[in-house]
């Protein structure tokens, strides 16, 4: 009997106290769940009024309060002594809470706006504002807005580039002519020169000349001899004073002959001499003659090696253009009106360019050939003098019969493209002006704000950009860091209204980036609409409902009362240092999407006598011109909170946006979800005070307890081994922990 009944008595106190501890580990578990609920209760209640959810009691308070509920939710705690089927008592030091997330996670944060923006009002509206644009067609308007305005420029690119290249060849080929008539004056001289010369030299040469020098001289000195002995002889006849009159009349009679034959000799060596000089210069003529003519070759050669490169451009270009217009055209049937001025556009044929090649090519050509002809003669003849001037005379024709045709030509062009330029310049003129009275119109911060106490406010926000050190890190930056994040400031997102000619394009690129993001980025609309929802913006409190009262806000974080008045989005979406930069960003890119709206209306009803200009762009400054009047007006309202209609050319039905619809619209054309939340983040902290790195949001409770064994713990002791038992045995108990985690 005790061999049966043993066995069975071991079994069944295995069997209780196994049942027990199981029941223990549910106890435990639940109690640990419990102890994790109960910390996350306690949310901080100055960021629940901004849909966030952070632990608002610090760790000791929040480690108290799990040790409390897990003890209080022990079976050996509730009813202390007695009999308990379960005396299961907390293990000393064993309960421990660990913060996991905190609200300064992207991820955590953005979680949580979404929990918080999925089922409020104002996200339905934000979806409205999209989807309102798709309904009233304004798609594809925009899409053809924003395809002519870039067609226009990089036609307008390509018309100025080909103009940069004809004025560069044409500049060569006025130079070319402008040479050519120089070399043709200069060289009809020197040949006319040398013909003459030819002409006085004869058949003489300069060897022969000299000889006959040599004997003119050797004459002159003999007579000159003989002179002076006649005239030795009559005066010692004179001195011996028997001078007969016959002697001396004979003497002076061979003096006198003398005297002529000298002068007679003197005469001819005067000729031999010029004869000689003539010689001399007519070979030192046509040597330099023969050195200047390949010069000036070369030169007329570089002019047209200069010309050829630019003519191959231009024409290239012209080609692109053709090709262009002809894509153009043939999808010009469901185009506005305004696209009528591509078919205005100037496309030169190539009998144009190839005139230019062989014209340059032409004047080289003859210039060469004359050049020949120079280098073959050395005795300008009549027969070589004619051959030359007809060389000579053949080039200059060639030049200046091109230059006179073209000129008429060029000077059509140029002249048609100075008057383009003018009226291009009239018109960014008329749009500068605009922009002029609407930079005055932005506003100043001042009336918002107290600019001192903003400049505090921002530093705090941006830090201090002068500063490199740690301590002058903002409240962006440290969330930046707290994501892993370049902390570096700025959206790079700046809108300025200084060129017109940039405003205008730029404008019409909004139309289009609008369009995507209205498709491609809807899922953000919840963050974007929670940077709405929850803070404020210049005409925040003046706009008004339908019965013409002011809005009023259901938010309960009341943005007309933070820190930063009249200002927070357009920091959110621009994330500048200053109030000014800030507010100034989002007038001019408010200005820039109405200017864009405002051109497009102006687009679809062109200025008839600008589609025949053969200039779009000229077209698209026109209509941006009217445009910017007519976008000054409309931000006059929208700065005041007044609803201003999106446009009545362009949308099939009526629909009106105010100045927070249009941030709506910025938010998305800029959309940076990183930047923009950490600024959020930065602002919410610079609000309520609340550092969100230390707002916990997942906490993870450990936990132990333990219950008295009550049959055979050495034997339970064996079973721990197994894995079986889930406890550890000490001595008479077993103790067992748990874990639990909780986010909000």
């Amino acid at each position: 009997m005790i061999l049966i009944i043993v066995p069975i008595f071991f079994f069944q106190a295995v069997l209780i106290d196994f049942a027990r501890i199981k029941l223990a580990e549910r106890e435990n578990d639940a109690a640990v769940q419990a102890a994790v609920r109960s910390v996350m209760s306690a949310f901080d209640p100055d960021l629940q009024v901004w849909g966030l959810y952070g632990l608002g009691v610090e760790q000791p308070q929040a480690e108290q309060i799990f040790s409390e509920v897990f003890q209080g939710n022990l079976s050996g705690s509730v009813t202390p002594g007695g009999f308990h089927y379960l005396d299961q008592l907390p293990a000393e030091d064993s309960q421990r809470m660990t913060p996991v997330y905190s609200l300064a996670s992207h991820v955590i944060f953005e979680k949580q706006i979404l929990e918080d923006m999925k089922i409020k009002a104002p996200i339905e509206f934000a979806l409205e504002i999209t989807d309102k644009f798709k309904k009233t067609g304004t798609a594809p308007a925009f899409q053809q807005g924003t395809q002519f305005s870039k067609e226009a420029e990089e036609l307008e690119q390509l018309l100025e580039d080909r103009d940069e290249a004809l004025d560069q060849a044409w500049s060569l080929m006025e130079e070319m002519h402008a040479n050519a008539t120089t070399y043709h004056t200069y060289y009809q001289g020197r040949i006319t020169e040398l013909n003459s010369l030819a002409d006085q030299i004869g058949i003489h040469t300069a060897d022969e000349v000299r000889s006959e020098l040599t004997n003119v001289q050797n004459q002159l000195k003999s007579i000159s001899d003989s002179i002076r002995n006649l005239d030795m002889s009559l005066a010692a006849m004179a001195a011996a004073g028997a001078a007969d009159w016959r002697s001396v009349q004979s003497i002076m009679e061979s003096r006198s002959n003398l005297q002529g034959q000298m002068r007679a000799l003197s005469e001819q060596q005067a000729a031999w001499k010029q004869l000689l000089d003539n010689i001399v210069k007519y070979a030192a003529l046509v040597a330099a003659t023969k050195l200047e003519v390949p010069a000036n070759g070369n030169v007329l050669r570089q002019l047209q090696q200069q010309m050829e490169p630019e003519i191959k451009r231009a024409k290239e270009i012209n080609a692109r253009i053709r090709d262009k217009l002809g894509t153009m055209t043939g999808q010009a049937g469901d185009k506005a009106e305004s696209y009528k001025s591509f078919q205005s556009v100037a496309v030169l044929g190539d009998d144009y360019f190839y005139n230019y090649q062989t014209a340059a090519a032409s004047i080289t050509a003859l210039f060469s050939a004359f050049e020949g002809i120079v280098d073959s003669v050395y005795l300008y003849t009549q027969e070589h003098t004619d051959r030359a001037n007809q060389a000579n005379e053949a080039y200059w024709r060639a030049a200046d019969e091109f230059y006179a045709k073209q000129h008429a030509v060029e000077t059509a062009r140029m002249q048609k493209r100075d008057e383009i330029t003018a009226s291009k310049r009239e018109q960014k003129n008329k749009i500068q002006q605009v922009l002029d009275q609407a930079k005055q119109s932005i506003g100043a911060c001042t009336i918002l704000s107290q600019s001192s106490a903003d400049a505090e406010l921002y530093r705090k926000l941006q830090g201090d950009s002068g500063d490199p050190s740690a301590a002058s890190t903002g409240y962006f930056q440290k969330y930046r860091q707290a994501n892993a994040q370049d902390p570096g400031t700025g959206n790079e997102v700046a809108y300025d209204m200084e060129k017109s000619d940039k405003v205008s394009l730029k404008a019409m690129d909004m139309l289009d980036a609008f369009n995507h993001a209205a498709a491609e980025l809807r899922d953000e609309l919840y963050v974007n609409e929670f940077a709405l929802s929850k803070f404020n913006y210049r005409t925040y409190g003046l706009e008004k409902d339908e019965s013409g009262q002011p809005k009023a806000s259901h938010e309960l974080t009341n943005p007309s009362t933070h820190s930063l008045q009249g200002q927070e989005a357009e920091y959110l979406i621009y994330g500048f240092s200053s109030c000014g930069a800030n507010i100034s960003s989002a007038y001019a890119e408010m200005f820039s999407f109405r200017l864009a709206i405002r051109t497009l209306e102006a687009l679809l009803d062109p200025k008839k006598e600008l589609l025949n200009v053969g200039s779009p762009l000229l077209v698209l400054l026109a209509a941006a011109a009217e445009g910017a009047a007519k976008a000054f007006i409309d931000m006059n309202q929208l700065v005041k909170g007044e609803a201003v209609e999106l446009s009545s050319k362009i949308a099939s039905s009526a629909i009106k946006l105010t100045y927070k619809d249009y941030l709506r619209i910025f938010l998305l054309l800029h959309s940076n979800d990183t930047k923009l939340m950490a600024r959020m983040q930065a602002l919410i902290e610079l609000n309520t005070g609340k550092d969100l790195v230390q707002e916990t949001t997942y906490m993870q409770g450990n936990a132990a307890s333990s219950i008295r064994l009550w049959f055979v713990p050495q034997l339970m002791k064996v079973m721990e081994g197994t894995g079986l038992l889930g406890c550890t045995v000490e001595h008479n108990r077993c103790r067992m922990a748990s874990t639990a985690v909780w986010a909000y």
